[in-house]
């Protein structure tokens, strides 16, 4: 069995030995390679002497080698190898509008010639892939289909769980469109899901710093030369612009207080996301940006509502300015309490563009709008708002709204026990890549005996 991995950092490196750990028990002629766009990601797996490549340098090295040839294909061709290369760049650019569209487009055309040459050589059974639209990605995703190669997709999911998913995750996870047919959920299977929920958390592993700090060294010292891969350049802010919690300009949200000056007003909590992320860039028609996104709701709440702002805990004081110059000049409240739950248990209405915190809301039978596109955006478990010209008339139903909990338990069911593996991908205790090695193994056995 041959099985070709993708993924970025040290922990994917990690979580794919894990999964070849598991595969070689049965598998004692495995070949197993990981590729990575990280310099954590490829020095971690080839330490542990692994077939290893560092893909996105080697593909821009290549570029080097082979300029005068990509650059006709990029003056006289929309296609190569039947990809088309301006739809495939489009995320990038969501991403960073500063990068060169040329150097893109000749880092795409490498990575297809570097991987279509791979494939042919490797022969892989199947493709393993961390996400599913960086450009490397997307590339091998579209190649993998042209040869028909089985191919899944991984990514950290809700509740402690692991994606591992044959068409994608995030919006294009295949648990998008889900109904049930069923009126309601037999007792013990309602039990499962509560259970489920409230399992004990598994300890982190002791991921160390020095994989990830090569990534930012290498980040700093090249990201502004041409010796840095396009796709790599990603304008994420490393400092805090503001610390809300300390500076007096900004108003924290203050549970007492509240509930003493403002007696039966809705509260409408607004779950930021990580902005240089495909739940912003792809799965987010109506809003191109959080401030985008927090001024049009401010502006369309139903009268005398309270909208709160929580920020992303990895993105704190690191959104655009005018997002924190609107919360300033508006005195929006802003969420500063470490435990979550205390403003979760208080708010009405959990507005999300697609975070997986609506789904946690969602399970604990909350109102959730949905603004954005995600898996479980649903009629019956939450509201989704499908016209930005009907946001105000959406928020000021979402104050009659109530979730039909039976709908929600057949959704957790299914989402759970079937398009889930239990276990992070950060865990220490590797749970999930033995589960997800029982399933590959599952296919190929079933794809014999067929």
């Amino acid at each position: 069995m041959n099985i070709l991995c993708i993924g970025y950092y040290d922990k994917f490196s990690r979580f794919f030995l894990g999964i070849k750990s598991a595969l070689k028990k049965e598998n004692p002629n495995l070949q197993f390679k990981i590729y990575s766009l990280y310099f954590s990601g490829f020095f971690y797996s080839f330490l542990r002497g692994n077939s290893s490549s560092l893909f996105s340098f080697k593909a821009w090295w290549n570029v080097f080698f082979n300029k005068r040839k990509y650059l006709k294909i990029v003056g006289s061709q929309t296609h190569y190898h039947s990809i088309d290369l301006h739809e495939l760049i489009a995320y990038q650019f969501q991403l960073n509008e500063k990068t060169s569209r040329k150097q893109m487009l000749l880092q795409a055309i490498s990575y297809i010639d570097l991987m279509h040459k791979e494939i042919e050589r490797f022969q892989p059974d199947a493709i393993l892939l961390i996400g599913d639209s960086r450009l490397l990605i997307e590339i091998t995703k579209q190649l993998a289909q042209q040869r028909k190669i089985k191919t899944w997709f991984v990514e950290q999911g809700p509740f402690q769980t692991t994606f591992f998913d044959e068409k994608g995750v995030n919006a294009n996870a295949s648990i998008r469109g889900f109904s049930s047919e069923e009126n309601s959920l037999q007792r013990e299977k309602i039990d499962s899901i509560n259970s489920f929920l409230i399992r004990n958390r598994q300890q982190k592993y002791s991921r160390c710093p020095f994989y990830r700090g090569i990534d930012y060294f290498l980040d700093f010292l090249l990201k502004k030369s041409s010796f840095y891969p396009p796709d790599l350049k990603v304008p994420e802010p490393f400092l805090k612009k503001y610390d809300l919690c300390k500076n007096k300009n900004f108003t924290p949200f203050d549970s007492e207080k509240f509930h003493e000056e403002n007696p039966n007003k809705p509260i409408f909590l607004l779950i930021c996301q990580v902005p240089f992320d495909v739940n912003m860039s792809h799965h987010s028609p109506h809003f191109n940006s959080h401030f985008e996104l927090l001024k049009n709701v401010y502006q369309n709440l139903p009268e005398n509502a309270i909208l709160v702002v929580r920020e992303h805990p990895l993105f704190k004081g690191k959104y655009e300015r005018i997002f924190y110059d609107f919360l300033q000049e508006n005195s929006i409240y802003i969420d500063c309490n470490k435990d979550f739950n205390s403003i979760f248990d208080q708010a009405n209405i959990i507005l999300v563009n697609n975070s997986t915190v609506g789904l946690e809301a969602i399970s604990r039978k909350k109102t959730v709008v949905v603004l954005g596109n995600s898996y479980y955006d649903h009629s019956g478990i939450c509201l989704k708002l499908v016209d930005k010209c009907r946001l105000r008339e959406l928020l000021e139903h979402s104050l009659e709204f109530r979730p039909d909990p039976e709908k929600i338990n057949a959704f957790l069911y299914e989402f759970l026990f079937n398009h889930l593996i239990e276990g992070f991908i950060t865990d220490e205790k590797q749970i999930a890549p033995k589960s997800i090695a029982q399933r590959i193994n599952c296919y190929f056995k079933n794809q014999s005996a067929s």
